[in-house]
Parts: structure tokens; sequence; C-alpha cells
């Protein structure tokens, strides 16, 4: 008996250990904090029982403090970009935000949007703002352990950015074509899930972007060699004039580009659509890191200057009255054929999904039928139906088995 006590003295030991601290909770052994009596009830409140209610409540307190400080300060964090940019969109547009008092509208703490319109060339512009979590705190140490041990390819942390995307007006007689001028160091993470980049191949020629006046951390993704050429020039100082006259290079090269992201130009949506979806608003999209303070904010109007730029060369293209932004004939035409060939193979894509479907149900169907006619047989007959489909799978296996052995 001794050795059997002497054997599990150790895991007495541990359980000792654990439940010491539950031992050394202190007992009601003093005079309540409150009594009395709320209805028929008499009621005695000893605060040492409610110690973990107590934490948990102080933890509570604690987050809701941390959610409203990380409310708080998002909005400090977008005010320096708002301001100098709501003046800015006033001297383009006739109207920016849908109040003018607060122009940025709040969706949640951590997302807001700018909208304008009223300008030559552009039908509506949309200014999408994207902040860290800082009301989250579970979601911010969430994705920094994630993104720590994990090592994933896209990190989880969202980083601040602001998006102002220029819809153009339609014009179905020009096709527009793709091209994106992106940091290198956010080339996956711009291309990851969007259809339009699709249609774009990034030039990955040795000094392809220097080749073209442009900074090396920018990657040239475009779908045709033409439209290269007429929004960042051709190679050399064959395309100085064209850079020069445009300005989107210049633009990028200097204290601006530090802050941009991505450049897009593209006539094709950002998801994939359906077939019978209408022809998407071609659109110019510019992305950039958010300022933190005025003077980046300010530095980064050259970028904004550029893409009006952009629009506006664009809208004189369609129109005839400027060769600035003017693609080719043979351009045009090769643009056409690929989105005729695309919107063909999305419809017959979505037609064999169609049929599929429709196979599927008839199929669904036809066993449902089997089901009822077999639940209404005897139960007899439902034991020689079962031995009759057995046999017949045992067959079917048999010669499945003889015709991989030949």
């Amino acid at each position: 008996m001794d050795g059997v006590l002497e054997r599990f003295a150790p895991l007495g030991a541990l359980v000792d250990k654990v439940l010491d601290p539950v031992r050394a909770v202190p007992r009601p052994t003093h005079e309540p904090l409150w009594q009395g009596k709320i209805g028929a009830f008499n009621l005695v409140f000893y605060p040492e029982q409610f110690y973990v209610q107590g934490a948990l409540l102080a933890l509570a307190l604690v987050y809701a403090l941390l959610a409203l400080v990380g409310r708080w300060r998002n909005r400090r964090v977008v005010r320096p970009w708002t301001d100098t940019y709501v003046r800015a969109l006033r001297d383009e547009f006739a109207l920016v935000g849908a109040d003018e008092a607060a122009p940025l509208v709040w969706n949640g703490a951590a997302d807001a949007m700018l909208f304008a319109s009223g300008r030559r060339g552009v039908d509506t512009l949309h200014a999408t703002v994207q902040l860290a979590p800082r009301h989250d705190v579970l979601r911010l140490v969430g994705s920094f352990v994630y993104d720590t041990l994990a090592l994933p390819e896209t990190p989880t942390q969202t980083a601040d950015r602001v998006t102002l995307t220029f819809r153009l007006p339609r014009n179905d007689a020009r096709a527009l074509g793709t091209l994106a001028l992106i940091d290198k160091h956010h080339l996956q993470d711009v291309r990851r899930g969007r259809y339009d980049l699709l249609f774009a191949k990034v030039a990955d020629g040795e000094r392809a972007s220097a080749a073209r006046r442009l900074d090396e951390r920018f990657a040239i993704a475009s779908e045709n060699g033409d439209v290269t050429d007429r929004f960042v020039g051709e190679p050399g100082a064959r395309g100085d004039e064209q850079r020069e006259r445009l300005g989107l290079v210049d633009a990028l090269n200097g204290p601006a580009g530090r802050f941009v992201e991505s450049f897009v130009v593209t006539d094709q949506p950002e998801t994939r659509p359906a077939a019978s979806a209408p022809a998407a608003a071609a659109r110019v999209a510019l992305t950039l890191r958010l300022p933190r303070s005025v003077r980046d904010a300010e530095a980064t109007l050259p970028a904004l200057a550029a893409a009006l730029d952009v629009v506006d060369a664009l809208h004189l293209a369609t129109q005839g009255r400027s060769a600035l932004l003017a693609l080719r004939p043979e351009t045009q035409a090769a643009l056409r054929k690929t989105r005729v060939d695309v919107a063909r193979a999305l419809e017959a894509e979505e037609s064999r999904d169609a049929e599929q479907e429709a196979q599927d149900e008839r199929e669904e169907a036809r066993r449902r039928a089997q089901q009822d006619k077999f639940d209404k047989l005897s139960p007899a007959e439902q034991a020689k139906r079962k031995q009759v489909e057995k046999r017949r799978a045992q067959r079917k296996m048999q010669q499945t088995q003889s015709v991989r052995r030949r």
C-alpha cells in the first residue's frame, strides 16, 4: 500500500500545485460590501467572489476604450489628405462630396469614400479610403501574429491607402486597352484577383522601365505595344516628346511617385463579368499610399494632376480632337477582336455551366423518382432490389479491373 502511495505522490503534488490558486481565493470571512433586500430576495454582495467577472468587465472596458481611440485615430490620419484633396478637387469638379461640411462618407471605422462629379470627360470620381483597423485590437494582433509566423505571400495587415477611380463617359466606338504602372513592391498584391489586369502583360525585359525614362521601381503592364507607347512613350529619345506632352512619366518620377502604388487605365471590369453584363465603363484608377501630413498630401498633387491630364487626353482622343492618346487603327481592330473573342468565350463557358447544371438537376430528379418508387416497394422486394444492385456493381467492378489488366 505504501508503494502505491509513493508511486502517485508526484501526481498528487501536481494536483496540489494546480489547485493552489483556487485555494488561495479569499473567502468571504469578513463583512459583505453590501447587503439588502430586493423584492422577496435577501441579497449579500462579497466582492472577493466576483474577481473573475470584474477582470472580464475591466478587459471589456479597455477593449471599448481602445476601439474608440482607434476610431478617433483613423479620422485623424485621413484628415490631411481629405483637406488637401477636397480643395484641389473643388477646382476641377462642380460637386465634391454629398455634404460640403463633411465631404468624406464613412462606412465603419476603417473605410471611407469621397464622391465628385461635374467635370468634362469624367462621369464620376470615387475616392475610396482603406485604413488599418486600428479600432479592432484583436484583428491587429491576429494579423501581426499570422504574418510573422505563417509568412503569407500577401500580408493580411492592411496598409493605409486611397484609390481615386475616374469613370469615363461610355464610348462603344473605340477600345481603350489596358495599361498599368505598378510599384514592384505591390505588383503581386495589385494583380491578384483582378480580371482587367489579365489583359495586360508585364514587361519583363531588363531595364524595361528605364528605357522609357520611367523610374525602375515601377513595372509596366500593357495589353499592346501601341498602348504602352501612347502613355509612356517609345523607348529612348524617340518617345521623349510624347512623355513631355502627356506628363505622366515626369509625375511618377517626381516626389509624388513615392506615394503611388499603381496607375491603371482600362476598359475592362475589375471583377470577372457575366456574359450578359453590359460593357464596363472605361476608367482611370490612381492608388496612393495615404499621406500622413499636409506636406506629403501636397506632394502627391502632381500625380492627381497627371491623372486628370490623362482623362482629358482620352476625352479629346475619343472625340477626334487630339492624337495624343489616339491608338492606331490596327491597334483598335486588335483590341476589339480580343474583346469579341473574350465575350464569346465567357458566353460559351456560361452555356456549358448552364447545361451542366440542367443535367445535374435532371439527374437529381431521376434519383428522387427512383427513390420514391423504391420506397413504395414491400420489404421483400426492396431486399431483392438491393441484391440486384449489389451484383450489378460487383460485375461492373470486375469488368473495370479486367480492362486495367489488359
